[in-house]
């Protein structure tokens, strides 16, 4: 009932949410990629975080196993993120 009353409400609620969804980016092997790829996302304004970090700082083979090290960012964030990571690496491949 509360749908046909505010619907609006509803779509809006349902579009917050999808923005705050956390997608994995890449997974990586070494802290050190991960953190370097962290610092190419926050130089163009992307927030992301790396699960599962304090696992592996405590206990590296937990990198090994599992998902290892994973870049999180928000799903309405992803494509822009996936494009700056590709663009780095082809100028790396390039050059």
């Amino acid at each position: 009932m509360q749908h046909l009353l505010f619907p609006e409400y509803f779509n809006l609620k349902k579009n917050i949410i999808m923005e705050d969804r956390l997608k994995t980016l890449k997974n990586y092997e070494t802290m050190v990629e991960a953190l370097f790829d962290q610092e190419l996302l926050k130089e163009k304004n992307i927030d992301c975080s790396i699960n599962n970090e304090e696992s592996v700082e405590i206990m590296p083979m937990f990198g090994e196993i599992n998902e290892g090290l994973r870049i999180l960012v928000f799903e309405k964030d992803f494509e822009n993120a996936l494009n700056v990571l590709n663009e780095y690496n082809d100028s790396i491949a390039t050059n």
